[in-house]
């Protein structure tokens, strides 16, 4: 990370960032939740996948509405294995269109097993992963048995954060996820829909037990702390469940919780993508003192 960028911790005041049309990063999440998790990530004129859990159909019919081409994606991260997160239909893709895809070195065993050749699997964050020189860091986080993967995308200032999957937040995330531009951020369960719901015990526990997924609440209060490190123009919330969360809980929560970010907000959902949203590097001149 540059060292002549101020930290967000020294500053208080507006923060100037320069116009959408000199972003370095954008993206748009395609859809997010137990039906399919994908988004594509824009970095200068290079595209690339975060997840692939929508079929090739849905991904290129996403695209095509936000004015991407499929055709054009380079590469894929993917946080974790999961089929919601890296559908049937990919492996066979990949492979015709020899696209690398980024994971986890826990993940590398079952990517094979799934039919991604060795030949174009990387582990995500050991090298600049493009042409343009963005930079990948991998931060590993606890989800059932093998983990998953957060992430932080940077390229030219700036810097977007993404976790999902994520049964808690540990220190070692929040002590990474400092100077972001933008943040991505699992909100998965209302905790008295899913107490409530007609779930059985055990899948309850998988979920709230700390390796399965995180509460409104548990969000809510972890990008408190991100943001307070950094200057965020985008909060991103991904992967709400269909049965035990809704988006007017989230709102509401929101509103009366999250004081100035409530405005900076992006609820994702399974069906349709969201605008395109782009970082756009904070100003020399950043506050007035």
């Amino acid at each position: 990370m540059p060292v002549t960028r101020p930290s967000a911790m020294e500053h208080s005041g507006p923060i100037v960032v320069a116009p959408a049309e000199m972003s370095s990063i954008s993206f748009c999440v395609l859809g997010s939740g137990s039906g399919g998790n994908c988004t594509v990530l824009k970095v200068d004129e290079e595209l690339f996948l975060i997840d692939a859990g929508l079929s090739i159909k849905q991904t290129r019919l996403r695209m095509e509405a936000v004015g991407l081409s499929i055709h054009n994606v380079r590469g894929l991260f993917v946080t974790h294995m999961d089929r919601d997160h890296f559908g049937t239909s990919w492996p066979g893709h990949v492979q015709r269109m020899g696209l690398k895809v980024h994971v986890g070195p826990s993940h590398m065993d079952t990517a094979c097993r799934f039919g991604v050749p060795t030949s174009l699997l990387e582990i995500a964050g050991e090298s600049p992963e493009t042409r343009t020189g963005m930079s990948v860091r991998r931060i590993d986080v606890a989800h059932d048995d093998s983990g998953c993967s957060a992430f932080i995308f940077e390229h030219e200032d700036c810097r977007l954060g993404w976790a999902t999957d994520l049964g808690h937040v540990p220190d070692h995330l929040l002590e990474a996820f400092v100077d972001l531009d933008a943040l991505a951020f699992e909100s998965n369960y209302d905790r008295d829909m899913q107490e409530a719901s007609g779930r059985p015990a055990f899948l309850k526990e998988r979920i709230m037990g700390g390796r399965g997924h995180l509460s409104n609440r548990e969000s809510l209060a972890a990008i408190r702390t991100i943001d307070a490190g950094s200057r965020l123009q985008h909060i991103v919330l991904l992967h709400l469940s269909r049965q035990c969360n809704c988006p007017d809980r989230v709102h509401s929560l929101w509103k009366d919780h999250g004081g100035d970010m409530a405005d900076r907000i992006t609820i994702t959902n399974q069906h349709a993508p969201t605008p395109m949203l782009h970082v756009t590097p904070v100003a020399n001149t950043l506050f007035t003192p």
